[in-house]
């Protein structure tokens, strides 16, 4: 019977094969995941924020709770044609497959729709290259490191209708930017500016002449105080949303906002409404930290607890749900529907 013999030999030298290129087919392979298109939703403040505020936005694109992307899931063969391929994971709450037969040297790629995403990081977790012969007796897999594609920024809009306008305030003139004694950065020397006024360190570093940018007298600095231990994901999005509608009101007129939480770290006092949308896509999930710069601020704490030693220093407050609250502190209690 050598003819049995003959095909023993070929289903050897078949695994062997297939083995052989199972192992080849392991190699060079890599995964990348990009965000490449945003899907606005209906309200998204992306339709109606001004062009040049979008184009100081730290990505092309900023995505808020409730809008989608799509995720490009790519593969790079960096040593030749690899396949068969396929890659799964988990993004956010949703898990992902892809697949090639084969992925040349340039690359391949799929992009798949993410919608109605929740506010806070997306996180890719899970992620495995899987590889194997054409004929399928070897597979291999290789895990990913796991990474963060991207943060969801919290909706927001104007609460200025809301509030009634402090006498106080319509009494304040306008104020002269830099007036003020207080450093707030640098400029561009511009003709007129005091020669004591120039950052003679700073000049020689950007190659032209720069002076000292101070506070201007007046200006509104507010304070946004927030529930440290929010009980559900809800509640905290509705904190979060209402925390970035008073840091964009008081950005629009001028002033600077800090955000925190006792126990957390503070975000940076800045006018930069970038920073503090960043600071409440994550809360409250920031490590521990210190308590913002004291100074002549306005403090608006957002609650959804009791706590009396959170409004203790407030001028005002936003109460979310039903808590029972004993404060003299003005206040406005709202549900979880937005916007409000």
């Amino acid at each position: 019977m050598p003819w049995l013999f003959l095909l023993a030999w070929w289903v050897l030298a078949l695994i062997v094969a297939a083995g052989s290129y199972a192992a080849w087919n392991r190699s060079g392979l890599s995964l990348h995941l990009v965000v490449r298109n945003t899907m606005p939703a209906a309200g998204s403040p992306a339709d109606d924020l001004p062009e040049q505020l979008l184009r100081r936005a730290p990505i092309p694109e900023p995505v808020f709770e409730g809008d989608g992307f799509g995720l490009e899931v790519a593969l790079h063969a960096s040593r030749g044609a690899r396949g068969p391929v396929w890659a799964v994971g988990q993004v956010g709450a949703k898990e992902v497959w892809v697949s090639a037969g084969v992925v040349p040297k340039a690359g391949w790629s799929r992009v798949k729709d993410l919608p109605a995403l929740r506010r806070g990081p997306v996180a890719a977790r899970g992620w495995r290259i899987h590889t194997s012969d054409p004929l399928g007796f070897f597979r291999g897999v290789r895990p990913t490191p796991d990474s963060e594609i991207a943060l969801i920024l919290p909706r927001f809009a104007s609460l200025a209708g809301r509030r009634e306008p402090r006498e106080l305030e319509a009494s304040l003139p306008v104020p002269r930017a830099g007036s003020g004694n207080e450093l707030f950065g640098i400029r561009e020397y511009r003709p007129g500016d005091s020669l004591r006024r120039i950052h003679w360190r700073s000049s020689a570093r950007h190659g032209e002449l720069v002076v000292r940018e101070y506070e201007p007298p007046g200006v509104q600095s507010l304070a946004i105080c927030l529930d440290p231990q929010p009980p559900t994901p809800e509640v905290a999005d509705q904190i979060a949303r209402i925390a970035a509608s008073e840091a964009w009101d008081c950005i629009q007129e001028g002033g600077q906002v800090v955000v925190w939480a006792p126990g957390l770290e503070p975000s940076q006092s800045s006018r930069d409404l970038w920073s503090q949308l960043e600071w409440l896509a994550r809360y409250p999930n920031h490590p521990s930290g210190g308590v913002p710069r004291s100074g002549r601020q306005e403090v608006v704490v957002i609650t959804a607890s009791a706590d009396e030693d959170l409004l203790a220093n407030a001028s005002r407050a936003w109460v979310v749900g039903d808590v029972e609250i004993d404060t003299d502190v003005p206040f406005e209690r709202v549900g979880l529907q937005w916007p409000l």
